[in-house]
């Protein structure tokens, strides 16, 4: 697994307005505290959740629900935010 570092680019994700998640959508989409249903990406941020699906650290999410390494297991929405550019994926 890659390791991520919130000191250096990627801590701009988790104070990016664009991807933090309202509270209705949150419960909805996200299906917070529902287990496996629970959405992989969700982050808890300085104001309240972000998304992370948009991110790079998405890949390694990915890979931890891949190796069953999560509880949060869900995939239940096109992510918030602007996209960009990804890790390469483990091997």
């Amino acid at each position: 697994m890659q390791a991520v570092d919130l000191q250096g680019t990627l801590n701009k994700y988790f104070f990016d307005a664009e991807r933090k998640i309202p509270p209705a959508h949150l419960k909805t989409v996200c299906k917070f505290k529902h287990g496996q249903e629970t959405c992989r990406y969700i982050s808890l941020s300085v104001g309240g959740f972000a998304c992370m699906k948009k991110t790079p650290v998405k890949n390694t999410l990915d890979e931890r629900v891949k190796n069953n390494l999560m509880k949060a297991q869900g995939d239940n929405c096109e992510g918030l935010g602007n996209i960009s550019s990804q890790l390469p994926t483990a091997s």
